[in-house]
């Protein structure tokens, strides 16, 4: 479980250090001051072994392209675009302090192809020159200094990008992230699901969503031509009806709780938890989210602007109390910083009516 952060020059944060998380921890703030930046470069943290782990952010933010050119590709994650500073990522989870540097590297030179590959050409120009390869140079280290992973996100003069994996260590936590503006893909839910009913487990999650859909008897799996989805049977109603389609309160609910139980022993990040859900089961969502969370001992880091949902939160994990945290992000000029209340601070500024988003 992460308990501390500390973050350098990483897209709006010069620099921000947290220094205390729970195993709930909801971030709110105004508009622009760094609540879905703050998700992003934690997850970045823990995303180090997929080639798009840049490029699947740009999608969960509705960008649907880049230009293949450094500036294009990775500028944006540097603060102020200056790509001449590393950027930083400390994180202590488990006990464990570990940090991440990110660094652009114009002149990286990618290792020579293995034997076997494509046949070498029958001549080679006198003249030719070496195409230029450009990187993102990411290095994991301990807190006592020992290396843990070195590997180069990649990108040619054809436009190909790349990870290569120079040395890694093994070991690392697990990590999954719902973004606010993208749905999830039904055959990722559908594989999700399909552990649970191989294990005939399927009635942990109807409970769960019938918090917000008392009507809902079963989950199946139904066949559709070459594709699965998750179906729902609701009371009343003789054909099942595909989970996407039986509204976006009920797919978040769906994914976030498959999403704890695959991600045991790590975290997961969710883009503006309110999105699709009523305020007035709130109270026992957040109860259910915190049963689940202790059962799969997995963390759950989420942003809010939502004032219903910071009371309904108060409410239903009154039980555990300890394993709470609200962070307030505020701006002044160009410096954020972040504020961190604990259960027993929330729960005051509320019944004080005192203004906390």
């Amino acid at each position: 479980m992460i308990t501390e952060v500390r973050i350098r020059n990483f897209k709006c944060f010069k620099s921000l250090t947290i220094p205390d998380l729970g195993r709930i921890t909801m971030i709110g703030g105004r508009n622009n001051v760094g609540k879905t930046a703050l998700l992003e470069v934690l997850f970045l943290f823990f995303d180090r072994m997929r080639a798009d782990m840049i490029l699947r952010q740009y999608g969960w933010r509705g960008i649907e392209g880049v230009a293949a050119e450094p500036d294009a590709m990775w500028g944006p994650l540097f603060y102020n675009y200056d790509m001449d500073r590393e950027i930083v990522i400390s994180v202590r989870a488990d006990g464990a302090l570990e940090e991440a540097k990110f660094r652009f590297n114009p002149d990286f030179v990618p290792p020579a192809p293995a034997y076997g590959g494509a046949p070498p050409k029958e001549q080679i120009p006198t003249d030719e020159q070496p195409g230029r390869s450009f990187s993102l140079d990411i290095e994991y280290t301990c807190k006592d200094g020992r290396k843990k992973q070195l590997s180069h996100l990649t990108l040619d003069q054809q436009g190909q990008s790349g990870l290569y994996i120079e040395y890694q260590q093994a070991g690392g936590s697990r990590a999954a992230f719902l973004a606010s503006k993208k749905h999830i893909a039904s055959r990722n839910t559908t594989n999700l699901f399909s552990n649970f009913v191989k294990e005939g487990r399927e009635d942990e999650i109807v409970q769960f969503l019938q918090i917000i859909e008392p009507r809902l008897e079963r989950l199946t799996v139904v066949t559709e031509g070459p594709a699965s989805f998750v179906h729902g049977k609701l009371k009343g109603i003789a054909r099942t009806r595909e989970i996407h389609l039986m509204g976006e309160g009920m797919e978040k609910l769906l994914n976030l709780v498959l999403h704890i139980s695959s991600t045991k022993g790590g975290c997961v990040f969710l883009d503006e938890v309110e999105n699709g859900l009523h305020y007035t089961g709130l109270p026992n969502i957040w109860e259910a989210v915190g049963k689940a969370l202790r059962t799969y001992n997995c963390q759950l880091i989420t942003t809010t602007h939502s004032y219903e949902c910071l009371k309904s939160a108060c409410e239903g994990l009154s039980r555990m109390p300890n394993e709470f945290r609200y962070i307030r992000l505020d701006r002044k000029d160009d410096d954020i910083s972040a504020n961190v209340l604990n259960y027993e601070m929330v729960a005051t500024a509320i019944e004080t009516n005192l203004e906390m988003r």
